[in-house]
């Protein structure tokens, strides 16, 4: 791969579809015909965020969302009572399905507004929106307007007014959740955004009754505190913006002659053979010769890098299929077929397909066949998928608590003490691996809150390093390391995130701690750091460093990277790990009784929260050793009881100044007065976690 696509992890990572039970507009449709996921709308630009609401319902990304002033390249032609279908994800490259958390109930509603040119910026905030479609609750059938389109498959359909003067239009569809209207300070949740089309119409009809947005709502309007969780019965929204337009009504007419017969900008360009959001991969000239071939080579990939760069929310899927198709550039150029371009058929992505038009302003339903669309469409549904509904109201089973004791539907429940029995936690996401897994880190800001962040590294036997979010079902990034002499992939037995560049992550192996960085996706280590010498060294820690596999990390508050091996050797380094060695010392117990508890090999290496102490976790080790660091690696207390006899690597934590470990036996134990208490100390206090046992052969 000649692109480096440092943009499209960094997308990747964040989308996964930027999916926190919220939503927001993704593509459209004209008459069933899809225009393309992200093309001909705005989106916003902050891809972690992009399906959060709009705060305040004051600001200017009410018009049109978050970067909602600026156009982009792309207008789609609907023609006059055409009927124009918009699509919501909670996923915004559909790559799960889902349109919004069942428990954002509210209305919604259309606006539209005629601009001069609706690729053009700063037009969207303003004067000049009117209304052509709104709903709220159906005491018909018991549902509010968004239960409707979660029921179709996030689906909101309007069929345009046939007597609107031809033009430039921007159309916005709204979403407004009230699950947390009633809240103190209330918080009505607004999703929109805008779609740039122009207008095939020989009509002559501007509505009067427009309304500037933001503007045509404030937190004084009785919508946005509606309680909807204690109304019921025959339920009365109060309503709020402009009357809904309806042809001939309420309008005034312009002049024939300014009225707008052909589209002339926003054009897809003559050439455009692939796309992907509002990019488009441009037809390569032809060539006959080893400069050509290598001229239409760089302009491949100079496209491929403007389609990532380019790329927002709903993803980068197509540029995957230009750059497959720029790679079988290069390969015909280097084997000496100077003939070409090739044919970037067998390299197009699957045509989403069309949906059926319901005929009139409704929430359309979804046509039968939109379950067997390919993948690239974006409208496959998936058997399962996790959640990360967290909204209150819902008290389904979303990914998280199935018995939860007044849980919210998130994660878990809001306070696990208050429940007087035990509760059922599901696991959010499952990952299966091809290999047995050696280490795991998460990334040290890691929230299912904020998707962008939501990434750990694990390293598998005999195969890269891999970098995976609990939001994609794939690998997002692998990075090789390999041993120079085998020229094997190396597992490494410990990774850690840095906390100083957490872009950057550590792994430890035999005499060796790598860094890598997450960008760099494909790559090895952008430096190596043995722990000795030299491989040739027979000194075993001291002055030769620590030698081993290096089988834990951990870096203190201070920048101090601690690493341990099976070796039982601590070495500690400075610059947030990337500079000097400031010392060794080896993990003996200073008493023959302390030494026969002692482990066979580190498993961890915890600091205190001020960076003066070093807890020491072995495997097979009936307790753990305390270390003081500013006493020059002194051993100040041994934690005896924690009945670890086992090699598995069993869990220790440091909680202000008490340690919390877990046993073979089933129970968690309590040592208090960590840094306070020298020698041997016996735990405070124990209670049984559960009924099951690890064996100690395990």
């Amino acid at each position: 791969m000649q692109l480096l696509k440092a943009n499209s992890l960094l997308v990747a990572g964040a989308i996964f579809g930027a999916a926190t039970a919220h939503t927001t507009f993704t593509n459209f449709f004209v008459d069933g015909a899809p225009q393309g996921d992200g093309t001909c709308v705005r989106m916003s630009n902050n891809i972690p965020e992009a399906t959060f609401p709009i705060r305040p319902i004051t600001s200017q990304d009410m018009a049109c969302g978050v970067n909602g002033n600026k156009g982009v390249a792309r207008i789609c032609p609907a023609n006059s009572g055409s009927q124009l279908t918009f699509n919501f994800r909670d996923w915004p490259d559909g790559s799960q399905p889902g349109s919004l958390d069942k428990s954002h109930m509210g209305p919604c509603s259309i606006y539209m507004k005629k601009v001069d040119n609706a690729a053009a910026d700063n037009n969207a905030a303003g004067p000049g929106w009117f209304k052509i479609f709104e709903e709220d609750y159906d005491n018909s059938s018991g549902q509010w307007c968004t239960e409707k389109i979660m029921a179709n498959d996030g689906k909101l359909s309007v069929n345009l007014p046939t007597d609107l003067a031809g033009g430039y239009y921007l159309v916005r569809p709204e979403l407004l959740a009230l699950h947390q209207a009633d809240k103190s300070p209330p918080d009505p949740q607004f999703y929109v955004g805008c779609a740039q089309i122009f207008l095939q119409s020989s009509g002559s009809s501007v509505p009067k009754d427009t309304v500037s947005i933001p503007g045509y709502v404030n937190m004084q309007n009785k919508a946005m505190t509606f309680n909807i969780w204690t109304a019921n019965g025959q339920i009365s929204f109060p309503q709020f913006g402009p009357s809904t337009y309806k042809s001939g009504s309420s309008k005034r007419d312009i002049e024939t002659r300014t009225t707008q017969l052909k589209q002339t900008l926003g054009l897809k360009p003559a050439h455009c053979i692939m796309e992907n959001d509002n990019w488009c991969g441009l037809k390569l000239p032809s060539y006959a010769d080893e400069g050509g071939c290598w001229a239409s080579s760089q302009n491949c990939w100079d496209q491929s890098k403007t389609c990532y760069d380019s790329a927002g929310p709903v993803g980068s899927k197509n540029c995957k299929n230009w750059e497959s198709y720029c790679d079988s550039i290069k390969n015909a150029c280097g084997s000496g077929n100077f003939n070409g371009p090739p044919s970037a058929a067998s390299f197009m992505p699957a045509k989403p397909a069309r949906l059926a038009a319901s005929g009139s302003s409704s929430v359309a339903p979804t046509p039968d066949n939109t379950e067997a669309q390919s993948s690239d469409s974006g409208y496959v549904k998936a058997e399962t998928a996790p959640s990360t509904s967290s909204s209150e109201g819902d008290n389904s089973a979303k990914g998280g608590s199935v018995n939860t004791c007044g849980s919210n539907g998130g994660l878990k429940p809001p306070d696990l003490l208050s429940c007087t029995s035990p509760q059922l936690l599901n696991p959010y996401s499952v990952h299966q691996t091809p290999e047995p897994v050696y280490a795991t880190a998460f990334h040290p800001s890691y929230s299912l809150q904020d998707p962008a962040s939501s990434l750990y590294a694990t390293s598998l036997r005999a195969l890269p390093i891999r970098l995976i979010s609990p939001f994609s079902p794939s690998v997002l990034a692998s990075y090789p390391l390999i041993s120079p002499t085998t020229e094997e992939y190396t597992a490494p037995h410990s990774l850690l995130f840095s906390s100083d560049n957490p872009t950057t992550f550590f792994a430890g192996s035999l005499n060796l701690i790598s860094v890598f960085d997450i960008n760099r996706n494909g790559e090895g280590p952008l430096e190596r750091m043995p722990t000795i010498p030299n491989n040739r060294s027979k000194v075993v820690g001291g002055a030769g460093g620590i030698k081993g596999i290096v089988s834990a990390l951990g870096m203190s508050s201070e920048g101090i990277l601690a690493a341990g091996t099976f070796s039982r050797w601590v070495g500690l380094y400075d610059g947030y790990g990337r500079g000097g060695s400031l010392g060794v010392f080896e993990v003996r117990g200073e008493t023959l009784d302390q030494e026969e508890a002692s482990g066979k090999g580190i498993t961890q290496v915890l600091w205190s929260q001020d960076g003066r102490y070093i807890g020491v976790a072995e495997r097979c080790s009936d307790g753990l050793s305390v270390w003081d660091i500013r006493g020059a690696g002194k051993r100040l207390a041994w934690l005896r009881g924690r009945n670890a006899m086992t090699n598995q690597r069993l869990g220790v934590e440091f909680v202000g100044g008490e340690v919390w470990a877990g046993g073979v036996d089933g129970k968690v134990r309590l040592w208090e007065g960590l840094g306070l208490k020298e020698g041997t100390v016996d735990p405070k206090w124990e209670f049984k976690a559960h009924g099951g046992e690890v064996s100690p052969q395990d």
